[in-house]
């Protein structure tokens, strides 16, 4: 058995706080020495660098023995673990290639959603194209908010001033569905905090030809900002961006008003203000079939300081981010509970 899927992938070097500029953080060499184990050594050395760099990055100094243990209070009332679980495939590209069942399940999710051969293929990049689909963005979108529960719990919640809300928060949003937006914003949609009880409030959504972009929202001066993979023409910009860009601002800010956002903070009422960062785009050839993965490196590259613009081939840091992400996605491995099924 391989016991890196027995470790929890928390980082303690993360910050907290939005990073502004690319230019506020400097590249370090990660301090924690990795640990090859069983079979995954060979396929680690036929890795360049820069992917192992990702491997690497997010492993603490030592085991935690029991998945159980670290699972037990995380994972999703439509969830159950499993005795057997020692009968799984070791990791996500395992699974993919000679998996153990047609599907599985994972934790970072709210939903008991099925996640076949396809979705595990099309997250490490063999197939579809390798354009990600909204249940990718979703569980990188859950596994992050499982990261921020984490650290509330050990480095207190009052450092964590920041949300990441799936991508249908969009489609609720620009849809009126004010039943649906309202419980991501009041708290009652777990895991999603308050906008009481923090700062920022991010979501990415698809413009169109599965292309992601990231919205970050400024609680404290109601200001927009959204982050583009690549500079789009003037034409494409007119034509499918702000149009976008004017909803959100429109519904995001009648949302506010709607859960009495300024009367309870006491904050003057005002339009969300909206601007355009291309801090971290990329050009069109690096960029194509690797939107999604760009929008998921993005988020997490904002809210933890984690180093987003390395030097090296983007495309083999895409590969790695993949490998990451599908990893870390099918740590959190559970089955549904019989009446979810």
């Amino acid at each position: 058995m391989d016991n890196q899927r027995n470790k929890e992938i928390v980082n303690d070097e993360y910050s907290s706080q939005p990073v502004k500029k690319t230019s506020s953080w400097v590249f370090q060499k990660w301090r924690r020495a990795s640990k090859n184990v069983g079979s995954s050594t060979s396929a680690e050395e036929q890795q360049p660098p820069e992917q192992m760099a990702y491997a690497h990055a997010d492993q603490p100094e030592s085991y935690i023995p029991n998945r159980r243990s670290v699972h037990q209070q995380r994972v999703g009332k439509w969830a159950i673990l499993d005795d057997e679980s020692k009968n799984w495939s070791n990791d996500a590209k395992e699974f993919f290639v000679n998996g153990d069942a047609p599907f599985c399940y994972s934790g970072v999710f709210n939903t008991p959603l099925q996640l076949d051969r396809c979705f595990w293929g099309t997250l490490l990049g063999y197939a579809c194209n390798r354009y990600l689909t909204p249940e990718h963005i979703e569980g990188w979108v859950g596994r992050m908010m499982q990261w921020r529960h984490r650290q509330q719990q050990t480095a207190g919640g009052s450092q964590m001033r920041w949300s990441i809300l799936p991508p249908r928060f969009f489609d609720y949003l620009v849809d009126s569905n004010t039943k649906n937006t309202v419980n991501f914003a009041n708290g009652k949609l777990s895991p999603y905090p308050s906008f009481f009880d923090v700062d920022y409030v991010y979501f990415p959504f698809c413009v169109e030809n599965h292309e992601w972009l990231l919205v970050q929202i400024d609680l404290r001066t109601i200001e927009l900002t959204m982050y583009c993979s690549e500079i789009f023409t003037n034409e494409k910009y007119r034509r499918a961006v702000h149009p976008k860009l004017m909803k959100i601002s429109v519904y995001f800010g009648a949302l506010l008003v709607n859960i009495k956002y300024f009367k309870k903070t006491r904050a003057p009422e005002k339009l969300l203000s909206f601007e355009v960062n291309e801090d971290h785009v990329q050009s069109h050839n690096e960029l194509i079939g690797n939107q999604g993965v760009h929008v998921c490196m993005l988020m997490e590259h904002l809210v933890t300081g984690k180093p987003l613009n390395v030097t090296g081939n983007f495309k083999n840091w895409c590969v790695a981010y993949r490998r990451y992400m599908a990893d870390q996605i099918y740590f959190w491995r559970c089955l549904p509970r019989p009446s979810d099924v």
